[in-house]
C-alpha cells in the first residue's frame, strides 16, 4: 500500500522549488485560518495557485496580444472602431 505525501519542497534540481515559499505561505496561513471557509488565507493560496498554473499571467499575455493586433488593425486604417471625436 503507497501512502501519498506532500512534496518535499525541492525543486527539480535541487535547492527550493519555485513555489515551495508560496505554499509555506499559504500552509502557515491555514494553521491561524479563523473561519472554516478558507477566506483569511484567500490570497495566499491565490499567490500559489498562480505560481502553479500562471493563469493571471496567460490572460494579461493575451490581453496584450489582442490589444497589439488592434493597434495594428487601427495603424493600418482598418480600425474603424469608433474612437475618433
Amino acid at each position: 500500500k503507497t501512502v501519498a505525501t506532500m512534496s518535499s519542497g525541492y525543486g527539480i534540481r535541487g535547492g527550493i522549488g519555485r513555489c515551495y515559499p508560496f505554499f509555506a505561505g499559504y500552509k502557515e496561513c491555514l494553521k491561524t485560518e479563523t473561519t472554516s471557509t478558507g477566506l483569511d488565507c484567500k490570497d495566499f493560496r491565490e499567490d500559489y495557485f498562480e505560481c502553479l498554473h500562471h493563469r493571471k499571467e496567460y490572460e494579461r499575455i493575451d490581453t496584450i496580444k489582442e490589444q497589439a493586433k488592434l493597434n495594428e488593425i487601427k495603424a493600418a486604417g482598418g480600425g474603424g472602431g469608433g474612437d475618433e471625436h
